[in-house]
C-alpha cells in the first residue's frame, strides 16, 4: 500500500513503511539442528521464509519452527509447475525476498554454488538470484573439511560472485547473534524500509538465563521469571536440591532445564550439548540463589550438573550475575570469603545479601540490579556488552 502526501505541484507517493522480506536457507549440516532458533530470530525483525535442502532436514525440527514461517523444501518446486507458464517457487521467492541468508551453508553446498550447480531447491535460488540485493552465507562443517584447500578455492569463488561470507571459527557455523548483526549491519540494506517500530535498532529483548541452587531461596525462582519475563525472554535451570524448593504449580511460561535434560538430548556425538546451546543462546546468566555449595564448586572449579556446567562453559564476555543465600554461619565462614574473591576475580557480578547474614537481595533488587546494567551496556540488535 502507498500513502499520497499533498504537495504544491500535485501529490507525492510515500511508500509505507514494511518489515523487510528475509529468506533463510539451511543445508546439510549438524548446525542446522539450531535452524528454528534462527528462524526465531529473525522473525522478532522481518517476514521470514525458509528453504531447506533434503539433507537438511534430518535436522530439523518443523514443530518448533515459528508457526508464521513457511518451510518450502524441492518437492515444492515440482509441485507448483504443471505447464509452461505455470509460477516457479525459486522465481517467486527470488522476488519477494529482500535478503538471503544460508546458515548453515554445508561444504557440499558451498561446492555446488562456487562451481555453478543448481540441482535441488537451494541452489536454484542461489543461480537466480539478483545480486543487487544481499546474499549472506554462514559456512558449517568440521576443520579438516575448512582447512581443505577446496574450500578455500570455493569461498575465493562465491566472493567474486558477489556472495557475503560470515565466517566460522575453524569450520564452526558463527553464533545466532553475529549472523543476524551482520545482516543487519549491511550498507546494501538502505534500500529497504523498516517499520517505524524496528527502525531506531532493530532491538530484541535480552536472553536472561536463571538458575537456581539448593537454598530455602529457591522458593523465589518463579517470582525473579516473572519479573525478568516482563521485559527478557527468559530460561530456566535448576539443580536437583533446588527441586525441593520450587513450586512447579507456580511456575510461569518459562523453558526449565534440570539435570535429566543434559542426557536426554544427546545420543550421538554429534549431537548438540545443552550447556553449550544456552551459552549461546543468552546474553546474561543470573544463579539466584547460589548456595554455598554451588558456590565452592565454581571457584574450585568443578561443574557436575547441568548449572556448573553452564557457569564452566560460560563465555566470559558476557555477564554473569550471582546472589549468594545461606545460613549466617555459612556466609561468615572463612572458605565463603575465599570462594566469593575467586569467583569475582573470574569476572562474575555479585549481588551481595541483604544483610551480613546471608539471606539473599530482595527479587526486585536483583531485577534491578540487572536490567540497570543493561539499559547501560545494550548495543543496536539486542546484543548486551
Amino acid at each position: 500500500m502507498d500513502f499520497v502526501e499533498p504537495g504544491s505541484s500535485g501529490t507525492r507517493r510515500i511508500q509505507a513503511p514494511r518489515r523487510p522480506c528475509v529468506l533463510l536457507g539451511a543445508s546439510g549440516s549438524v548446525a542446522a539442528l539450531d535452524f528454528d532458533e534462527l528462524c526465531h530470530t529473525f522473525c522478532e525483525w522481518a517476514e521470514v521464509r525458509a528453504v531447506a535442502t533434503r539433507a537438511s532436514l534430518h535436522y530439523i525440527d518443523r514443530a518448533s519452527l515459528p508457526k508464521d514461517v513457511i518451510l518450502y523444501t524441492d518437492e515444492d518446486e515440482l509441485s507448483w509447475w504443471d505447464e509452461t507458464g505455470d509460477n516457479v517457487v525459486h522465481i517467486e521467492l527470488q522476488n519477494w525476498a529482500d535478503i538471503m541468508v544460508i546458515a548453515p551453508l554445508s561444504v557440499n553446498t558451498l561446492g555446488k554454488i562456487a562451481t555453478g550447480l543448481c540441482d535441488n531447491l537451494l541452489t536454484n535460488f542461489v543461480f537466480a538470484w539478483n545480486y543487487e540485493k544481499p546474499l549472506f552465507v554462514a559456512p558449517a562443517m568440521n576443520a579438516l573439511m575448512w582447512r581443505n584447500p577446496f574450500t578455500e578455492k570455493h569461498l575465493i569463488s562465491i566472493d567474486e560472485q558477489g556472495i557475503i561470507l560470515i565466517r566460522p571459527e575453524d569450520g564452526k557455523m558463527a553464533e545466532h547473534s553475529i549472523i543476524y548483526s551482520t545482516v543487519m549491519a549491511c550498507p546494501k540494506l538502505g534500500n529497504v524500509i523498516w517499520e517505524p517500530i524496528q527502525a531506531d535498532a532493530a532491538l530484541r529483548k535480552p536472553r536472561i538465563l536463571l538458575g537456581a541452587s539448593g537454598s530455602v531461596a529457591a522458593m523465589k525462582l518463579s517470582q525473579l521469571c516473572r519479573s525478568f519475563s516482563d521485559w527478557a525472554e527468559v530460561r530456566a535451570v535448576a539443580t536437583g536440591a533446588s527441586l525441593r524448593f520450587i513450586d512447579k504449580a507456580s511456575f510461569p511460561n518459562v523453558i526449565a532445564y534440570t539435570d535429566g535434560d543434559e542426557f536426554s538430548r544427546w545420543n550421538t556425538t554429534d549431537d548438540s550439548v545443552l550447556p553449550v546451546k544456552l551459552r549461546h543462546w543468552a546474553d546474561i546468566m543470573v544463579i539466584a540463589p547460589l548456595s554455598a555449595n554451588t558456590l565452592g564448586k565454581i571457584a574450585g572449579g568443578l561443574c557436575d550438573n547441568l548449572l556448573t556446567h553452564i557457569v564452566y562453559a560460560w563465555d566470559d564476555s558476557k555477564p554473569l550475575f550471582v546472589a549468594p543465600a545461606m545460613n549466617t554461619l555459612m556466609w561468615d565462614n572463612p572458605l565463603t570469603q575465599q570462594h566469593i574473591k575467586a569467583i569475582e576475580e573470574l569476572g562474575f557480578s555479585l549481588i551481595l545479601p541483604i544483610t551480613r547474614n546471608g539471606a539473599m537481595a530482595e527479587v526486585s533488587l536483583i531485577y534491578s540490579t540487572v536490567r540497570t546494567f543493561v539499559h547501560s551496556h545494550v548495543q543496536p540488535a539486542g546484543r548486551v556488552v
